[in-house]
């Protein structure tokens, strides 16, 4: 009977390996800074570290082989959407993609991005959004989220003139080696001892700190989580808990990648509720009650799902910045 596990047993273990790789960083020359924020006077901006798509599929075909994983997408579109742009009020619209990753054998996961229809690269950038978070579902590219950002210098091209170097947990060997972000880092992941000259006895944890540095990281999402509950109400939070984590309180979550999870959708969803709140300032009850009736979405309160989010917020941001009709 153990001659007839073994192959299952060893078969798990490699699986675990290979899934293990996939959460590993990239190599520092695959990594770009994005600028996600500017300053008014475009001087400074705020940047975070990202990796081209090609680098996504570059690491499932050396994994998996080309054939051992597949991407399909769903395209929707919302026209007639009213939005500034250069200070001035165009009609545009949505491109809104949904991108499903299966690595075959194993099961699939879908990301979401969105775009304006009138940019450039819309469709590219809403494409490569989507499959990058579907990709995160599997720990492929998750550890860009544990970066806060920086602010620095841009040049006249709105270019970061330097970037900062990647904290020692973000460098492929150091991953291998058991290095992880911490409560001993910066907002940016950075660790502020050990790889900057620190302690060398923090450098190989015994099996009693390991776990009590994996409890502070969890307890930290924990907190993460909770600090969330206002900023989307309680009862898309409760619908996130439960759908992701069936579970009622994010300290019940036992799997820390599920954590990430769903504090990564909370976070998705807090500033879609920061514009669903300026935009209903702007719109007469009345007109909120017939756009609600026309998507058939629940009352603002009871909105647990970020698909009728997203159409409540564009619809109401439609509305409130469309003129109003002309009186002859």
């Amino acid at each position: 009977m153990a001659n007839e596990q073994a192959p299952t047993s060893a078969s798990t273990l490699l699986m675990k390996s290979v899934l293990a790789e996939l959460e590993v960083p990239f190599s520092p020359d695959q990594v770009q800074w994005r600028v996600t924020n500017t300053a008014k006077d475009k001087k400074r901006g705020r940047i975070v570290p990202d990796a081209d798509p090609r680098a996504y599929a570059d690491r499932l075909n050396a994994l998996f082989t080309p054939q051992g994983w597949t991407r399909k997408y769903k395209i929707e579109t919302m026209s007639n959407i009213t939005r500034m742009k250069k200070g001035e009020s165009i009609v545009s619209g949505k491109i809104l993609v949904t991108c499903t990753v299966t690595i075959i054998g194993l099961w699939s996961h879908s990301g979401t991005g969105e775009e304006w229809a009138d940019d450039e690269n819309g469709m590219t950038s809403a494409d490569a959004q989507a499959f990058k978070r579907a990709c995160s579902c599997f720990g492929l590219g998750r550890y860009f989220y544990e970066f806060q950002g920086s602010w620095v210098d841009l040049d006249q091209n709105q270019q970061p003139k330097r970037t900062p170097a990647l904290p020692a947990w973000a460098i492929p060997e150091n991953w291998r080696k058991g290095i992880r972000p911490g409560k001993n880092c910066n907002g940016n992941g950075v660790h502020t001892n050990g790889a900057n000259g620190g302690s060398n006895s923090a450098s190989k944890p015994n099996g009693t700190q390991a776990s009590a540095s994996a409890n502070s990281g969890a307890d930290d999402l924990d907190n993460r989580i909770l600090a969330l509950e206002r900023a989307v109400g309680p009862t898309l939070y409760r619908s996130v808990l439960r759908e992701h984590g069936d579970v009622e309180q994010p300290k019940l979550i036992r799997n820390v990648s599920t954590k990430r999870r769903v504090l990564e959708i909370l976070e998705s969803a807090a500033p879609g509720f920061d514009r669903l709140s300026a935009a209903r300032k702007r719109v007469d009850p009345k007109t909120l009650e017939i756009l609600l009736a026309k998507l058939q979405a629940p009352p603002l309160a009871d909105i647990e799902d970020m698909k009728t989010l997203r159409n409540v917020v564009f619809g109401l941001e439609q509305l409130a910045d469309s003129p109003p009709p002309t009186r002859h």
